[in-house]
Formats: C-alpha cells, structure tokens, sequence
C-alpha cells in the first residue's frame, strides 16, 4: 500500500530549510586582498552561503584588485558582482577631499566613504539579492548591549580599524559580519598560506587613501585642480599677532603642525592654523598646539549614558598613529560634545575624526 504523503508538511518543512538557507546567506565586500579574500574561506567554513560585491571606485575593470576578487570567487564558486560607483565616488569622496583641503582642513575619506558609498551600496545590495548580512574584512568586532549595536577593536592591536567605523548606523552594524575581529595579522597570513594562496598572502598590503595609489596628496591636488585655482596661488605666512613673515606656494599643501615648506620664513615654528578665506597660513611655536579640552559640534553619541557619563574613556584623535589615543572624560551640553583630556594633547586638526571608546567598544564619535 502506497504511504500516504503529507503534502502541507512537506510545504512547510520545504519553507523551513529555504528560511534556514536566506539565515546563512551573507554578502561580503571583496577587495582582491588578503583579508577578504581569507573572509570568504572563514565564512565559508562557518557554513554561510557567500555572495561576493566588489565596489569599483577610481579604477577600471581591468584593474589587478578586480580580477584577483573576480579570481577568487570562480575558485570558490562565489556568486560575483561589481559595482560600479565610479561617478558616485567621485562626487562624494573624492570631491569632499578636495573641498576639505581647499578649506583649509585635514579630511578622513576613507571614513566618508565608509559612511556614503561602501555599507550603503553593500545593504543595498544585500536587500536586492535577499542576503541577511554584509561581512568586510575589517579588523573590528561588533557587541550588543541592550538592544543596541556597537563596533569593538579587533583584537589585534597592531592592526584595529574601528576608528575608520564609527558612522556606521545601527541598520549595518545589525547586519555586519566581521570574520578577522577576533584573529591577529599574522594568523590570517598563515592561514592564506596554509591554504595555498601564498601570492595573497605575500601580496604588499595597501596602505592610506585608496585613490591617492601612495602618492602625496599635494601631487593629486596639483593634477586635479588648475594650475590657476585661487587655492594654490602665493599666500603669506604670519605669526599669531598677525605679523607677516613670508609668503607660501598654496596652502591646501599645508597641514596643521607641519614644519617643512615654512622653515624658511618661520625659523622653529609649524602650522598651528589656516585661514583658508584669507590664504592665509598662521605659523607659531609648537607648544600653542597643545590642548586639553575639545568641544565637538558635528558628532553621535551612544544613547546609553552608563556608557559614557561621569566615566573614564579612551579618545583617539587619529587613525593610525604612534599615539594610540589619550584618557579623558566626555559630556554632552547643549547640542555640543565637551572633551576633557587627562593630559595634553598636540595638534588636534580640524576635519579629523575623534572616536571615543568604553572598554574597547565605540560610543561616541565626531569630527572636529
């Protein structure tokens, strides 16, 4: 006699298994590097369906980074897609860089990108192709407390990218994966290696602004704007009384507390200020760089205060630097974010970020 087959159970068990499939589909940003290319294996391992998104920014299709993303993924059989922000990228990056330095500011705009153009286009992109997360190959961890997302420093100090991460809204931070949090450099490259990908492993890490190829930023500037752009023409350089000492050659070449390009005229000063209306380079002893409190204007604040009230936390004033960061203490007033440091800090510049952390974990974060 033939068994007689429950056809709604079937249905249902059917809808189960496919739910349990868009679970364990994430998409992941591959650059063609060694740490998202080591992400798709990781990911992979954990049982994840991967989908890979290569964003295609100030190059072209033939570039090396790519075609080594495009490679990888053939070999483990990764659905593949490339997007094209070219346009977008340039409008909302590559344009507030320059805007930034004909301001007379430092930008950060490998955290605009992250903000505008990556995790947006990645979720996007995760939406339409019904993935449930989006993963990177940064060196972060994420935690929740309460109902609350936060980004945590990878656990390898030498190489943590969390200061880069911390726009990001509570939507992608919800979704994010991030394989290499809890791993160190070197375990990612043995790993790579281990598995027979030692031209990845051994591949020359990219280091700064993607789009500058290692070049000086005063290089792409000169090539970008008009030899005739106002912003580039002879400024004069003076003292803090207003003074005149000299004259400069353009001062978006011009970064706070630099020395070099004004020794001539200012004999044992730096930068300590740019007028950028007024062409205008202030130059002054390095001591008058020296702060211990900082108000923040533009900036996001973790909702739970027991993060951050009446404690100590840890302030970082750069991405990478050879100062890892300062203690201090944060308040809120009036619609502006009151940083008080325990001990002095030098050449605070307006433009950069300051990521203010509680054990590890990001709380706070704006820009000066």
């Amino acid at each position: 006699m033939r068994e007689k087959v429950n056809i709604s159970s079937s249905f249902t068990n059917l809808a189960a298994v496919l739910a349990h499939m868009r679970d364990k589909r994430v998409l992941l940003g591959m650059s063609g590097g060694m740490d998202s290319s080591m992400s798709a294996v990781l990911l992979q391992q954990q049982g994840y369906e991967v989908i890979g998104a290569t964003l295609l920014t100030h190059t072209d299709e033939k570039d090396a980074s790519i075609i080594a993303a495009q490679n990888l993924a053939k070999e483990r059989k990764i659905e593949h897609h490339v997007l094209d922000c070219r346009e977008r990228f340039e409008k909302t990056v590559i344009q507030y860089f320059i805007d930034e330095y004909l301001s007379g500011r430092t930008p950060n705009p490998c955290i605009r990108c992250n903000e505008t153009i990556k995790w947006k286009l990645l979720l996007q992109l995760a939406d339409e192709l019904d993935c449930q997360f989006i993963a990177t190959g940064h060196y972060v961890q994420k935690e929740k407390v309460g109902h609350r997302y936060y980004i945590r420093k990878g656990i390898d100090p030498t190489k943590d990218q969390s200061y880069f991460l911390w726009n990001l809204n509570q939507e992608v931070i919800a979704k994010a994966l991030f394989p290499l949090g809890e791993l160190h450099k070197k375990e990612v490259r043995d790993l790579a290696r281990q598995l027979g990908y030692a031209a990845i492993a051994d591949k020359k890490e990219s280091m700064g602004v993607c789009f500058l190829a290692g070049t000086d930023y005063r290089n792409y500037l000169s090539d970008l704007l008009d030899k005739n752009h106002p912003a580039l023409s002879q400024g004069t350089v003076v003292d803090e009384n207003g003074n005149e000492l000299g004259h400069h050659d353009g001062f978006p070449f011009y970064t706070i507390g630099q020395r070099r390009g004004i020794e001539g005229v200012a004999k044992g000063m730096c930068v300590v200020a740019i007028d950028a209306d007024k062409k205008q380079l202030i130059a002054g002893k390095r001591e008058a760089l020296n702060s211990q409190a900082l108000v923040l204007k533009d900036y996001s604040l973790s909702p739970d205060a027991s993060l951050w009230k009446n404690i100590k936390v840890f302030i970082r004033i750069r991405g990478l630097d050879s100062v890892p960061g300062y203690w201090g203490h944060i308040r809120e007033h009036e619609g502006e974010l009151h940083i008080q440091f325990d001990e002095t800090v030098w050449a605070i510049t307006p433009g950069q970020s300051i990521v203010i952390y509680h054990n590890d974990m990001i709380v706070a974060g704006g820009i000066v």
